[in-house]
Formats: structure tokens, C-alpha cells, sequence
């Protein structure tokens, strides 16, 4: 259910309330003129008071039941019931033209449906009461001279056209509104998207090169506050030049999406996994001992190593790995340095292996 919906169905108990509340104001009123009036005492106690306060009574507990549920048209038979709610109190005080006045009330409330049809079902229904109630009792007919009756009919047209104006206007300005707000995700979303292209790998995924130090430079300052261990991977795919110049560039962008893969599939969940540069990943690992590094380094290494290729004519790819651990007072350029040779020294031993610096 939509807020306009939620909304809508708590504006009927709020009417009817409103309805007992002038219901009480009402009696409260005629009953102090009671003390004023030069009225018989006791027909003014039982017509001016005790029956219309009983007939006011009546509306509100029939349109407490009427709105118990939600109905069809429940819009319509709320103006139709304010409207009579008014009627009955200006049948009651018959000798005070001003109360016609009071059939502005549904008039405005219709406004709240913003529903044109019901803002003239709202006019057409109070002239319509205007007529009725003149024509069925002289004794208002009489105390409403021709003048104010075409005040009363203008005020109440031009209530209606300045609500129809209202909602015309409302509804412009929500259109204005919804319009504005979805330039402003549309313009969020495509800066989020920017965001991250300028973050990520397209070819793989992976964070990228500049994602990638800003989060070791996150971490190391956090590393040298709580003294976290802090493992830095540099590895790079193996005779990647010659995969490029036998099977095509082709072959090798599947080569560089396999490993992202493996990588992927097979980082921890606080492993920072980037493609570093061309065939070069990085991978920043937090809160593992060297051993447990190392082992999981094994198990992606051996995962790569075991994949055959149907690029590459069933041959296989492997990466050699370059670790290092972080240590206190190190520098970020002496950790990258560090690993670098590390993984120099896996090149230089014959590939396919990982070197543990320090």
C-alpha cells in the first residue's frame, strides 16, 4: 500500500471525529442560547437541541459503520455524508442564513482527492442542497432573501474553481517535482556508475590499479595503529608474451579472465584482489599469518597450473608469486619493492612457484 493510500483511509476517521466534535460544539452553542432565546424554552430544547443533536448523532455513527471498510466511491459517500451532516444543522438553525455557508466544507474537502469529477460532484451536490433545503422549508426561504442567495451560489462556484485551479496547480508542481527527482538519480546513478568504472578492471572485474593503493595506504595506516598482519602478493602470468604472439591478443584477454576467476573464486573475504597492470595481479591480505598465505597462494597457483585451454590448444597457463609480510616502520614503496623481487626470484627459478621474501 502506497503513503497516498495510508493516508487516504485515516482521512475518514479524522472526518468523522471532526463530526463529533462539531456535534458536541453544537449542542454546547444551542445550549447556552437556551438561556437567550426568546423561543418557547421547550421547543427550543427539543428542535433546536435534543432532535438535531440526535439526527448529527445518527450521521456519524451511519457513516462510522459506512467507513468501517474500504467500499467502492468511499470518496463520493464521504461528501455526500459531510453534506448531509451540514444540512441537518442548517435545517436546525433555520433562522441563520450564514449557515448555508457552511456547504463550503465538502467543497474543500474534495480538494484532497485532487479528482476534478469529484470537486464538481461536490459543487453540483451543495447547490443542489441549496435548492432542495430552500424549497422545502418556507421559514429558511424566508430569512434568505434573493441577494444572498446569489452570493451563496457564487461563493460556492468560486470555491470550486479555485480548488479545480489548486489541483490543476498541485498536480503540476508533482509532475515538476517527480520529474526533478528522477533527474537526480538518474544523474546519482550514472556518477556511482563512473565511480566505480574508474575503479574497476573492465576486462576482469578486479579492482584496478588505483583502487588498489588507495586501500593499502587505508590499510597501512590502520596496520601500524592496531598491528595487523598485513601480506602483500605481486603475481604474474608466465610466458604471457608468447601466449599473445602464438595464439592472438584474443587468447590472451581469455588467459588474464581465467586467472581474475581463479582469484576471485578463491580470495578470503577480507583479500583485496586487483589487476595491478597487463598481465600483473595484486592481492592485499589482512589478518592471516604467512603460512595461512602462503597456503592459500599454493591452492591458486596449483588451480591455474591444472586448467588446460582449448585456446591455447590444450596447453596449460601458470603464474609465479611474489609475498610479502609488512613490517613495522616499512614504507609502502619498500613493501612493493620487497614483493617485487620476490616475484623476480619465482621468474628467475623457473616460474610456477611462490617466493616468500624476509
Amino acid at each position: 500500500m502506497n503513503p497516498y493510500e495510508v493516508h487516504r483511509r485515516g482521512l475518514y476517521p479524522d472526518i468523522l471525529r471532526s463530526c463529533w466534535l462539531i456535534t458536541g460544539l453544537y449542542v454546547l452553542g444551542t445550549g447556552v442560547q437556551l438561556f437567550f432565546t426568546e423561543h418557547d424554552t421547550s421547543d427550543f430544547f427539543w428542535y433546536a437541541i435534543c432532535f438535531p443533536a440526535l439526527k448529527l448523532a445518527a450521521m456519524n455513527a451511519f457513516m462510522g459503520w459506512l467507513f468501517r471498510k474500504e467500499r467502492p466511491y468511499a470518496e463520493y459517500q464521504l461528501i455526500i455524508g459531510v453534506n448531509l451532516f451540514i444540512c441537518i444543522i442548517i435545517f436546525s438553525l433555520y433562522e441563520l442564513s450564514i449557515a448555508f455557508y457552511s456547504l463550503i466544507i465538502p467543497l474543500l474537502l474534495s480538494l484532497y482527492f485532487y479528482s476534478r469529477r469529484l470537486i464538481l460532484f461536490a459543487l453540483g451536490q451543495a447547490l443542489f442542497s441549496v435548492v432542495a433545503i430552500s424549497a422545502l422549508s418556507p421559514v429558511i426561504r424566508a430569512h434568505l432573501d434573493v441577494s444572498e442567495l446569489i452570493m451563496l451560489v457564487s461563493l460556492l462556484v468560486a470555491t470550486a474553481l479555485i480548488a479545480n485551479n489548486l489541483r490543476k496547480h498541485a498536480f503540476a508542481l508533482s509532475s515538476e517535482l517527480v520529474a526533478v527527482t528522477q533527474e537526480k538519480q538518474d544523474l546519482q546513478t550514472k556518477n556511482v556508475l563512473m565511480e566505480k568504472l574508474s575503479r574497476v578492471d573492465s576486462a576482469t572485474g578486479l579492482y584496478n590499479h588505483r583502487s588498489f593503493h588507495e586501500h593499502l595506504t587505508h590499510v597501512m595506516a590502520i596496520a601500524e595503529v592496531n598491528s595487523l598482519q598485513v601480506h602483500l602478493v605481486l603475481l604474474d602470468i608466465d610466458n604471457f608474451k608468447r601466449v599473445n604472439d602464438t595464439y592472438g591478443h584474443a587468447a590472451g584477454d581469455t588467459v588474464i579472465q581465467f586467472v581474475a576467476g581463479q582469484l576471485q573464486a578463491l580470495q578470503d573475504p577480507d583479500d583485496f584482489v586487483s589487476r595491478y597492470g597487463g598481465e600483473e595481479f595484486a592481492i592485499l591480505t589482512v589478518g592471516k599469518d604467512t603460512a595461512r598465505v602462503t597456503e592459500q597462494l599454493e591452492t591458486i597457483r596449483e588451480a591455474i597450473a591444472e586448467r588446460t585451454h582449448e585456446k591455447l590448444s590444450g596447453e596449460t597457463i601458470t603464474v609465479s608469486i611474489g609475498l610479502r609480510r609488512l613490517e613495522a616502520g616499512m614504507s609502502k614503496e619498500e613493501l612493493f619493492h620487497q614483493a617485487d623481487m620476490a616475484l623476480y626470484q619465482a621468474k628467475r627459478s623457473g616460474k610456477n612457484r611462490t617466493i616468500v621474501s624476509g
